[in-house]
């Protein structure tokens, strides 16, 4: 088996192993053309995999992976977006057809590989409650390691919808549940963990160069900022971001996810964008 491994990539976070395997990606991005890259996991698992790319994929994709050394070849299924490192989108990918030998690494196999229902709940490293966000439908979801990596980041995932017959985006049940007080009071409940500053200052979607976007802050919280842009940002897509920003200064960026949109005018819209903390 060709890798290259440092001492120091033993760590293990459940079955997710820390350690640099050379795998050849194939696949078309979001712009059509085709992407073939040799590249380095991040981590793996026995589900699947995290993996450092310089093209933008679509969470519900399917990707040709290649094990460098071995030839063992599977496809890979994109469960969602993890974060930017060094210009490069870290992507969770679950790997669907993959042979024991795929990684080169014996997993321990779970107690109940015998039965299907059985070996699920004991390969899930958690369960949590989803609803639908196209037909509102509610599921009770066992996640995997890859997904449940990618969902504690970005509190989403995109998933098959039985009822809606294609794949969808799945969001946590959000608890609607009001305090008894508030009922009495007619109050509502304030959602937000912390509060919003309202800010005229600017700020800038790097990195830096002739295609960054200096935009007009709205407001700002601890967990992250709002900001109106004539540019066009996706949900679900990752930006590197400075406020506030000042022209020929040092300025600090961080990650954030675009996780609202709102229509202006014709020529402007409001983005929310929640700060991401770098995961390894």
């Amino acid at each position: 088996m060709e890798t290259q491994e440092s001492a120091a990539s033993t760590t293990r976070k459940g079955d997710r192993i820390s350690i640099s395997i050379s795998v050849r990606v194939s696949c078309i991005d979001l712009a059509g053309e085709h992407f073939t890259d040799v590249v380095q996991t991040a981590n793996v698992s026995r589900n699947g995999c995290s993996l450092l790319l310089k093209c933008s994929l679509a969470p519900g994709q399917k990707i040709h992976l290649q094990r460098i050394g071995s030839g063992e070849e599977a496809v890979g299924r994109i469960v969602g977006q993890a974060g930017i490192r060094s210009e490069h989108n870290l992507y969770g990918i679950e790997v669907l057809n993959q042979s024991d030998n795929f990684w080169g690494i014996r997993f321990p196999r779970p107690w109940g590989s015998r039965f299907p229902r059985q070996k699920e709940l004991e390969e899930s490293h958690s369960r949590t409650l989803l609803k639908c966000a196209v037909c509102q439908t509610c599921h009770v979801t066992a996640l995997n390691e890859v997904e449940l990596s990618v969902f504690q980041i970005t509190h989403r995932l995109t998933r098959m919808c039985d009822v809606c017959s294609a794949n969808t985006v799945w969001e946590p049940v959000p608890d609607k549940t009001l305090p008894e007080e508030l009922l009495a009071t007619g109050k509502n409940r304030e959602k937000r963990k912390y509060g919003r500053i309202n800010m005229k200052t600017v700020a800038c979607i790097g990195p830096l160069g002739p295609e960054a976007d200096i935009v007009e802050v709205v407001n700002i919280s601890r967990k992250g900022i709002c900001f109106r842009s004539s540019q066009t940002y996706h949900e679900d897509s990752w930006v590197q971001i400075a406020v506030p920003y000042t022209q020929g200064a040092v300025n600090i960026f961080v990650t954030g996810c675009i996780v609202r949109c709102r229509k202006i005018s014709n020529d402007l819209t409001e983005y929310g964008v929640d700060y991401v903390k770098s995961q390894d």
